[in-house]
Parts: C-alpha cells; structure tokens; sequence
C-alpha cells in the first residue's frame, strides 16, 4: 500500500471519464457509449435534462448551458475527461471545453484530420452517419475535416435505424441493424474506390465495428476509439527492460 496521504474531494472515486447522454431510452447494446459494459475501466454519466436534440442539428445554442452545467457536474463529481454519447456535440467542442478545466471530447469526428494525415494523399474516409440529412457540412468542417478528403452515407433507408434511434424506439433488432450499416458501408464503395479508413459518426453503430472490419478489411474508428485513446493516456504503466 502507497503511504503517500490521499486526497479527498469528491463522494465517490475512480471513474475515468464522464459521458454527456441526451434524455433517450432506447436500446444500447456493449460498444456503444451509453452501455457501461463498452469500457474495461470505470465510467460516470450525466444526462442532459431538457436539451431538443434539434439544436445539434441546427447548431442552436439556445440550450448549451443545459449542457455544460452537466458537463461541470462531472467534472466536479471527479473524472478525468468528459466525452459525449453524439457525434453532433462536434458543434459545441470548443464552447464545452473552454468552460471545463478538464479535456472534453465532442465528437469522432475531430479524428478527421489525424487519421486523414496518416493515409496516402490519395486515400479518402467513409464517414458511416445516422441521417444524411441531419449531419450537416458545418459538423464536419468546424473539426477541420475537409469534405474533399470524405466519403460520406448514411442509413436515412433504415428503417431499423429510423425506428429506434430518430423515433426513439424501444425495442431493437440487431440483425436488422447490422444488415443495414453493411449496405450503408458498401454504398461508400460505390462512390470511391480510394477509401482507406472508416468512421462511424453515430456512436449507436460502434457495437458492430468488427463486422465492419472484418468485412472489408480496413481500420474503423468511432468514439469509443477516441475514449480509450485519451483514457491511455492516464494509465499509469512502468516501462520494466527486458535486455542487458
């Protein structure tokens, strides 16, 4: 046991990072944000009560201080950094994180530019979204991603997908499910032949990752990807040598 005096502060200890939800109960399975099982260390939530989900899709920011005050809740209740369970929060980045004193991770997709600069220039990212219709270009280009670098589908013929995440239904088929973020995949195909890297914007399609790699054989990042980056970097690990 460290004799060194431990400090107090908080009522409860231990959870790495705190996760802003939006008021929603529908089904989540293990790899999306909101089911705790995703994550092999502990987590904290805060949902934001009374926040429209229209406002992450018309970039209002009539209610943002419904969101920061939950994001400061976290903060004092003891995590390390706080990340949001959408990928439209992309909006808000640096409006939250201006007001925190610890690191805010809005979206999956301010992994753009990093993943984009690792790829042969010729290369382009599948962007997997929701909704086409709701992701619109300023959440893309305010994490300094640019449009000409992507190829971009979404599951707007889903009827899976409508149902239980648009219309906030409560009960979930996830064959359905992964059979539509397959075709959703392969329409990225159709538009370019250079695609190098996919990210999926929506965290509720990270638990079907692996089919997605599987599948076709590329590296596929989200937001859970960016979580357990961060959360690396607060992993206390001792280098031993292991040769003379």
């Amino acid at each position: 046991m460290n004799n060194t005096l431990l400090k107090g502060g908080t009522t409860t200890y231990g959870q790495i990072v705190g996760i802003l939800m939006t008021e929603s109960t529908i089904p989540r399975l293990p790899g999306d944000p909101g089911h705790a099982a995703t994550f092999p260390f502990p987590v904290r939530y805060g949902v934001i009560k009374n926040f429209p989900f229209t406002d992450l899709i018309e970039a209002r920011r009539d209610n943002l201080d419904k969101v920061i005050d939950t994001a400061l809740q976290l903060q004092g209740d003891g995590v390390r950094f706080v990340a949001a369970d959408c990928g439209l929060f992309s909006l808000f980045q640096r409006e939250i994180a201006d007001a925190l004193e610890i690191p805010f991770l809005g979206s999956a997709l301010s992994l753009i530019p990093l993943i984009h600069s690792f790829l042969p220039a010729h290369k382009k990212i599948g962007v997997i979204t929701g909704d086409t219709q709701i992701l619109k270009e300023e959440h893309l280009t305010v994490t300094g991603a640019r449009l000409a670098d992507l190829v971009i589908s979404g599951l707007d013929d889903s009827e899976e997908f409508q149902r239980v995440v648009v219309n906030r239904g409560n009960t979930l088929d996830p064959t359905a499910l992964e059979r539509d973020i397959i075709q959703t995949a392969e329409a990225l195909f159709t538009q370019s032949d250079s695609i190098g890297a996919i990210l999926l914007e929506c965290t509720n399609l990270i638990p079907f990752r692996r089919e997605l790699q599987e599948r076709f054989n590329l590296p596929v990042f989200d937001m859970v990807s960016l979580i357990e980056f961060f959360a690396s970097g607060y992993r206390l690990r001792r280098f031993e040598p292991h040769f003379l």
